[in-house]
């Protein structure tokens, strides 16, 4: 029986026992070294093929226990290569902007609330997922395209992933090309689907699985009517993002692109579905620097935007101790709905 969500009106019922969701024995992920990079795998719902992405680093937080990693077989080539950054100079790229390159905890909870089904779901979530069907999805802060090209693959979504110029052209690009699938057979209804999705993703659009996927570069400083077309400023079903908001600063800058993107298509009523992981830093509500869940929670709340949760579960990550040692703690990780 599927369970109500709640609204994020008393901040300590985000961790709600009814909605805390166990990790899915179905959805199977790994990572592997191949040279140069990380292969970050994961299978799809109702079929037997898996999704591949290239990554500079080991996933974070996203694999469990008793899933193949890298983490024990890095040797100090690894690492060294892992310091060099060889886009550190490139145009709008910042330090936040290069956490892009890996996969962190937030992208699982987020792929298995919104691809994958469990009897102990809310109605709200369920509800999304029979919406995000065939819907048209902007994601922001793409990353590597994990989430992005998964909606596609297994809803037959369209999905535009966006990102800093950097990560779309050395990253997700190359993902999505990675993931295409080639000689597909459509009937009428499909032929008419994907002429509506090639006109809505602008250039190269690439089958993924059931659906379609591009990715185009998106500043959340700037005006999002010089970044894409009008018709994808004005036809979004879905905002979605994963891992995006640790930062103060990246915060407001997200939250001020999610309300440019609620306006410009209001007549849709997009609803934002964000996840992200606990990082509460040490200095709590009174760091300068990081986001709290309260915070995060009180300025979409002061926006006059509702905020429901439809997900969470505790997950074991590694931080650093006062002393300096690292060690593995545990945190939480959390799939909001955000509507205006």
């Amino acid at each position: 029986m599927y369970r109500q969500c709640i609204a994020m009106e008393d901040d300590d019922l985000y961790t709600a026992p009814c909605l805390l969701v166990p990790p899915n024995p179905s959805f199977q992920c790994s990572e592997s070294k191949a040279p140069h990079y990380v292969l970050f795998t994961c299978n799809v719902p109702n079929s037997s093929s898996r999704l591949e992405f290239a990554c500079r680093s080991p996933s974070c937080g996203a694999l469990h226990e008793n899933e193949p990693s890298v983490h024990d077989q890095r040797s100090e080539q690894d690492e060294d290569e892992c310091h060099v950054d060889p886009n550190f100079f490139d145009a709008g790229y910042t330090m936040a902007g290069s956490t892009g390159f890996t996969i962190w905890t937030g992208t699982r909870l987020l792929i298995e609330a919104l691809c994958w089904r469990q009897d102990c779901y809310c109605d709200r979530l369920i509800t999304i997922q029979r919406r995000l069907v065939n819907a048209r999805v902007l994601e922001l802060g793409a990353g590597v395209g994990v989430v992005g090209a998964y909606i596609a693959a297994s809803l037959g979504g369209t999905v535009l992933l966006t990102d800093l110029p950097t990560l779309v052209e050395n990253a997700i690009e190359d993902n999505l090309a990675r993931n295409e699938t080639r000689h597909c057979q459509m009937d009428t209804h499909q032929v008419n689907q994907t002429k509506d999705s090639h006109f809505w993703l602008g250039t190269h659009p690439r089958r993924i699985g059931n659906g379609w996927a591009s990715s185009t570069p998106l500043d959340w400083t700037r005006p999002i009517h010089e970044q894409l077309t009008p018709l994808q400023c004005q036809s979004i079903d879905f905002i979605v993002a994963s891992d995006v908001v640790f930062l103060i600063s990246m915060l407001q800058s997200l939250l001020n692109t999610v309300s440019a993107l609620f306006a410009s298509s209001s007549h849709n009523d997009p609803s934002f579905l964000l996840s992200f992981q606990r990082r509460d830093s040490k200095d709590g509500e009174e760091s300068a620097s990081f986001t709290t869940v309260n915070r995060v929670i009180r300025e979409v709340k002061g926006r006059g935007w509702s905020c429901h949760c439809l997900a969470w579960r505790p997950v074991m990550v590694m931080k650093e101790g006062d002393n300096g040692e690292v060690a593995k703690v545990e945190s939480q990780v959390f799939v909001f709905e955000i509507r205006p």
